[in-house]
């Protein structure tokens, strides 16, 4: 299974006093519209997203909370989600870009992410491990050696 990049902030239910805290700091208003919010027809939306959070910050961190009507909610989800996933993609090529430095031999150019998944699908049929088959010519040609003739 792989590795997780990160580990996120995890959600729990807003404690109806807290819910209180926040509609009279925003004097019942939308935080981002300013419209007025009507009983039913609001969230409590967590700034940043809680997926882009670390795992041991507080998630109901009354000032990281706001109360936003679902005109405005229906807006904001999808931008949350594209930050969320771009975060993602760029935590797992640095993961990955950590896993092919740890192999880098001195003095050669680090293998290209295409390289490097060509070197690990060869190495696990062969049962070989990455630095036998990193330091051995083959890095500079990705396949099997040519045979030559005697």
């Amino acid at each position: 299974m792989r590795q997780r990049p990160f580990e996120i902030c995890h959600r729990r239910t807003l404690p109806q006093r807290l819910k209180a805290e926040i509609m009279l700091r925003q004097h019942g208003c939308c935080a981002d519209c300013g419209t007025r919010l009507i009983l039913g027809f609001f969230v409590f939306d967590h700034r940043p997203p809680l997926g882009l959070r670390d795992k041991h910050e507080d998630a109901n961190d009354p000032q990281r909370l706001a109360a936003i009507c679902l005109a405005c909610h229906e807006r904001k989800t999808p931008k949350d989600l594209k930050e969320i996933a771009k975060a993602k993609r760029l935590a797992e090529s640095h993961q990955e870009h950590q896993e092919r430095q740890r192999y880098k031999v001195p003095g050669r150019r680090l293998p290209s992410r295409r390289q490097w998944q060509q070197m690990q699908g060869t190495m696990q049929s062969r049962g070989a491990t990455p630095t036998t088959r990193l330091i051995g010519r083959e890095i500079l040609r990705l396949g099997p050696p040519k045979k030559t003739r005697s």
